[in-house]
């Protein structure tokens, strides 16, 4: 009885030692400020920079959540833009978009507006379509020309991180359906949902099971 007891003593205190050298990533969790180069840097909450060790010229908008970044200097050099995983302000994460996804002169990062076992991350981007107009006789009613013209809209684009393994998906209801075959209930309620439900549920799913399905952190002074 008594190995036994001190046995449960152990794993008490393993159990609080492992969570004194962690901290739950939470979907509002703040990271550390600073330039992250790598995926590894980012899981470990260590960037590589802080911005008191840089000079930079970015612009960042908040409610879009998005961070535009023309130069990163250090010590008088240019840090490559395309060679970093991300970036952090104010405690929110940006992650790097590809030069193919945005039409910006300067590099673009999206903030991770959800941060968890799975996070989520979404930009807007202006496109231009060619749009078929037809010009009609008011007498007739019957179109005597027509020609495409340029239309410019505004696109959305939402995005799955995996924490762990760094992938990226469009936020599509199979996508996610993939990601969350470790929580069974959920994985049954947004398989039962509906094209139109999915659009309107999605992303509450999403919160459930980031709240449900925790991730840690190695703790930082």
């Amino acid at each position: 009885m008594k190995i036994y007891l001190q046995l449960l003593i152990l794993i008490f205190a393993l159990q609080a030692n492992a969570q004194n050298d962690s901290v739950l990533l939470t979907k509002n969790f703040k990271f550390e400020d600073g330039i992250y180069l790598t995926l590894q840097d980012f899981q470990q909450n260590k960037p590589n920079y802080t911005w008191n060790e840089v000079s930079t010229n970015l612009a960042t908008s908040h409610e879009g959540f998005i961070a535009q970044v023309e130069a990163i200097k250090i010590d008088g050099h240019s840090l490559d833009l395309q060679q970093l995983w991300g970036i952090c302000i104010g405690g929110i994460p940006y992650i790097r978009l590809s030069k193919g996804e945005v039409t910006e002169a300067a590099t673009v990062f999206a903030g991770l507006r959800v941060r968890g076992k799975i996070c989520y991350f979404g930009y807007q981007q202006a496109v231009t379509e060619m749009q078929l107009v037809k010009a009609y006789n008011p007498l007739t009613g019957r179109a005597f020309r027509q020609g495409k013209i340029p239309v410019e809209k505004t696109m959305e684009y939402h995005f799955l991180l995996n924490f762990q393994t760094g992938q990226v998906a469009p936020f599509t209801k199979n996508n996610f359906l993939a990601w969350i075959e470790d929580d069974q209930q959920l994985w049954t309620t947004v398989q039962e949902l509906s094209s139109q439900e999915a659009q309107d549920k999605l992303f509450k799913c999403l919160l459930i099971y980031v709240d449900r399905n925790t991730v840690h952190l190695p703790f930082t002074n």
